[in-house]
């Protein structure tokens, strides 16, 4: 039986109580919000996907829940400590108060701490993640306020002094719970996001419905990004293109874009990703391409993929799905796109480095640190002279995929190659970075795959020097990781002559794999993370030097 004097709830709390309790709880909730920054920016690097999410929360590798574990034991004995102390001197009911003042100050401790923890991709503030951390802060303040009054009850009910003294110590318990309030906040705002999808993907469909543009739809497991770059540069020689911007290629991102698209546009370029079967069509849908371009088909997402078939399927959905007259261009340097080009039953031609049965082809390709020059070769038009910026042999075969678009669209050799030379190199892919020393900087720390691993290992051999690597390795191969990151290792000791491994995620894999092929473990350098690698970096590194940046894994995985 409950005392009779706490048979009504209401009794329990004054005006004042319950105002105080608001602004402790919206102080909190403020507090638990900065500490849940990096929390956030993985939630938004994992693409909002409650597996990759988790699975981050969960890694053995992550030292943020003990980070957050510390702060909790730490407030929780603090406060105690104090509320204890102050018992005797102020009342159990104002020194229940005391130790906020020592949970507020280990809550500022922590998020001082953590803002020196630097993020490799700063959080976006977009719409969605302004909707988010509003719910997120009423949700924590109301999480906050529940806590309060539900352990002031039940100081009444027990009726224990000394509960009563500490009946608000189990706050403490609320920061090692944020990854899991924060995923309870977005799975809350859902349900609105998912009616603001629904309403963009509507209106872009409407609009492109009634849109006088030729689409063109690119896909694959690698090099998306680079083609649609390099195809939106030879064809605004004579069109004026619309393109999907940076590696903008959801079913959202297209949305967004096509808000741009007007009347004045003659092209739109759709840049088409997925990691599941579906994927592929739901875009198709959206932007229904009458032109496709296939770059190729490796590993790469095999994760949620689960196997190279799935791939190739999903892949294949943007041919499937092209309008009436279609047609598909595929690159004849990959072994999946020519098998995809064999499935493909409508009008189709190959581009690419090899073959000179392509509708495209190169020769005479010659790269130095200045780029690559080449001879443009269309079948039944005059060869012409290109040159480009752009680095390795990989580029060159996605330039001959682009200009096979392009001479199909109607352009001439001549008007391609003008667009070729005024190609400017992709941020992050196989990009010389200038600098103040006569040292060779290459970033291809946008790569992630098997693929663009072999294309930076011709580059790198083009240059003279001792050749330095810096990678953290690849990911989201699933089963097949540890052996192409095993590989990895195998591969940089044949071409590099010291590595920088980043990072705990694959280091003992591609450590092994650099010993296994007879690097001197003195060549073989360990950096927990991205910034000390450049310390160690800069203390080995010396003039004429080449030093290659392969892949920066982002920060849900680290």
């Amino acid at each position: 039986m409950f005392p009779t004097e706490v048979s009504s709830f209401s009794q329990l709390f004054t005006t004042n109580q319950v105002i105080v309790y608001l602004i402790l709880s919206i102080a909190n909730g403020i507090l638990l919000l900065f500490a849940s920054m990096k929390y956030l920016l993985v939630l938004q690097q994992c693409g909002y996907w409650r597996k990759r999410y988790f699975k981050w929360v969960g890694s053995k590798d992550s030292s943020y829940n003990s980070r957050l574990m510390l702060l909790c034991l730490l407030a929780f004995l603090f406060f105690c400590v104090l509320c204890m102390c102050f018992s005797g001197m102020l009342g159990k009911a104002v020194s229940s108060y005391v130790g906020f003042i020592s949970y507020f100050l280990f809550m500022i401790v922590y998020i001082n701490t953590e803002k020196n923890v630097n993020s490799k991709i700063p959080l976006r503030k977009t719409p969605r993640l302004v909707r988010l951390i509003i719910t997120y802060i009423i949700f924590l303040t109301a999480v906050t306020f529940g806590v309060i009054t539900l352990f002031n009850y039940l100081s009444f009910v027990i009726a224990e002094e000394v509960f009563a003294i500490l009946r608000f110590s189990m706050l403490c318990i609320l920061p090692i719970l944020v990854p899991y309030l924060l995923f309870t906040a977005y799975c809350i705002n859902e349900p609105l996001e998912w009616c603001i999808r629904t309403h963009y993907l509507r209106v872009a469909k409407q609009k492109l419905q009634k849109a006088d543009v030729i689409r063109i739809g690119i896909t694959g497991s690698y090099g998306k990004t680079s083609v649609k770059e390099i195809l939106k540069t030879i064809l605004s020689q004579k069109f004026r293109v619309l393109a999907t911007p940076q590696s903008y290629n959801t079913p959202l991102g297209m949305a967004l874009t096509v808000k741009n698209l007007d009347s004045t546009h003659d092209i739109f370029i759709a840049e088409m990703g997925a990691r599941s079967k579906g994927d592929i069509k739901e875009l198709t849908d959206l932007v229904k391409p009458k032109y496709g371009i296939l770059t190729g088909i490796n590993s790469q997402h095999l994760e949620t993929f689960l196997t190279i078939e799935n791939t190739k399927d999903t892949k294949f959905e943007l041919f499937e799905n092209l309008t009436e007259g279609g047609l598909g261009i595929f690159s004849h340097d990959n072994q999946g796109a020519i098998e995809l080009y064999e499935r493909y039953d409508g009008k189709k031609f190959y581009a690419g480095v090899d073959g000179k049965n392509n509708l495209v082809y190169a020769t005479g390709i010659h790269t130095d640190r200045n780029g690559t020059q080449f001879i443009l070769n269309v079948k039944g038009e005059q060869p012409v002279i290109c040159s480009t910026v752009l680095l390795g042999k990989h580029s060159i075969s996605n330039i001959c995929l682009a200009s096979a678009m392009a001479y199909k669209l109607g352009m001439t050799p001549d008007e391609i190659a003008l667009g070729i030379n005024r190609i400017q190199s992709v941020g992050h892919r196989l990009e010389l970075r200038p600098n103040n020393k006569n040292i060779v900087i290459i970033d291809d720390s946008y790569n992630s795959n098997t693929d663009g691993i072999k294309a930076a290992m011709e580059v790198l051999d083009m240059f003279d020097g001792r050749k330095i690597v810096v990678t953290p390795g690849l990911v989201e191969l699933g089963k097949e990781e540890n052996l192409a990151n095993f590989e990895l290792g195998k591969t940089l000791a044949n071409h590099a002559d010291m590595v920088i491994v980043v990072g705990k995620h694959n280091a003992q894999m591609i450590i092994n794999g650099l010993l296994e092929n007879g690097m001197d473990r003195e060549n073989i350098k360990f950096a927990k993370s991205l910034n000390r690698g450049n310390e160690v970096l800069n203390d080995i590194m010396k003039e004429g030097d080449v030093v290659l940046f392969e892949n920066d894994l982002p920060d849900n995985y680290n």
